[in-house]
């Protein structure tokens, strides 16, 4: 019986932790069964794929410093806001199990936080200061599926534009060795990381830059620095946002407006060196007629993030903030209005055990 119960829990979906609670209500035995790890790691064996559990951005409210804020897609949250009161900070990255804070201070000031457990570590800053900077965290430990990477090690790249006009350069931090043990450089020239999510491909990770859009592309293995042009920033009006294709190839998403109406629009990264144009737009999705009323009504719409490996693309307006999964066009409102206009999702298995005890810590 006890097996029959455990193969009908693993069915539950990944975006559905209200189920694991309400089972828990049940009775012991039941409740135990979901607390254990043993179940847990069953479960994310099962799923494979983490789902995605809410977003994290940046509250910009008047005269008050930049607040993170976490809406959940999901119920309940996986995540208290309390907790990430107390992280503080502006997000950078949140990938692997972390959320990579950068604090509002003189200097390059990182911190990496476990939303599951709500620890934090503070890194070292780099010997070399760098303006205007962006940052990514990924998880080191060898061979990892990232299914449930929770702890152990990880390394930070942070990029920015060197002083006395040296370009882009980067630093690569190293939590084993708790220490910055790689630098690189691309030379001079004048371009400004900005603070849109970074996207991981394979062994390479990808910064936007301005001006026009410029994509930094930086290589783990080689810890080499090279640049992509992107499309010119007359091109799109709302934003663009990186995204992986499923052929492992970098792709763009971006809003063209016009009178008429907002289109969204797709690009992909050809490889071959012949092609001048360097990007192929393979998709163009109109936006009113599938949900007319947000969009047609909405003098801003923006990208403001995607969700790696899920093909959904994050666009805010004046009425809240929207996903669009492109594989089968459906739209859903997952925040309201003002003060959102970057995102970085937070995609994870939500542990039924941790779940429960935030949930419902009365129960004995």
């Amino acid at each position: 019986m006890a097996e029959l119960v455990e193969e009908i829990f693993l069915r539950i979906p990944p975006d559905d932790p209200a189920a694991f609670v309400r089972a828990s209500f049940v009775c012991k035995s039941w409740r135990r069964l979901l607390s254990d790890p043993a179940f847990g790691r069953r479960y994310r064996a099962f799923y494979r794929a983490p789902p995605l559990l809410g977003f994290l951005h940046q509250h910009h409210a008047p005269s008050i410093s930049i607040i993170p804020r976490f809406v959940p897609t999901v119920t309940p949250s996986p995540l208290p806001q309390r907790a990430l009161d107390a992280a503080a900070g502006s997000v950078l990255d949140c990938r692997h199990g972390r959320v990579l804070f950068g604090h509002p201070v003189e200097g390059v000031n990182l911190v990496v936080w476990y939303p599951v457990t709500g620890e934090g570590e503070e890194l070292p800053e780099p010997r070399i200061f760098l303006r205007a900077n962006n940052a990514a965290v990924l998880c080191a430990v060898r061979g990892c599926d990232h299914l449930d990477c929770q702890g152990g090690p990880f390394v930070v790249v942070v990029v920015g534009y060197g002083k006395g006009n040296k370009g882009m350069q980067s630093h690569l931090y190293s939590s084993e060795k708790d220490a910055w043990i790689a630098s690189a450089e691309l030379g001079p020239g004048f371009h400004i990381a900005t603070r849109k999510p970074s996207v991981l491909i394979g062994d390479d990770i990808y910064f936007l830059l301005t001006p026009l859009y410029t994509i930094l592309k930086y290589s783990f293995s080689k810890n080499f620095l090279s640049m992509i042009h992107s499309l010119a920033e007359h091109d799109v009006h709302g934003g663009i946002a990186l995204m992986p294709m499923e052929d492992g190839s970098l792709g763009l998403a971006g809003v063209l407006r016009s009178k008429e109406c907002s289109r969204l629009c797709l690009w992909s990264r050809n490889p071959d060196p012949e092609v001048v144009a360097g990007w192929v737009q393979f998709r163009v999705i109109d936006l009113e007629p599938m949900a007319p009323i947000p969009f047609r009504y909405s003098s801003s719409v923006k990208v403001a993030g995607s969700a790696e490996g899920f093909s959904i693309i994050f666009v805010t307006t004046d009425v809240g903030v929207f996903t669009i999964e492109l594989k089968s066009g459906h739209v859903k409102k997952v925040g309201t209005p003002g003060g959102c206009f970057t995102v970085f999702p937070f995609m994870s298995f939500c542990a039924p055990g941790i779940l429960l005890a935030l949930c419902i810590p009365c129960l004995t």
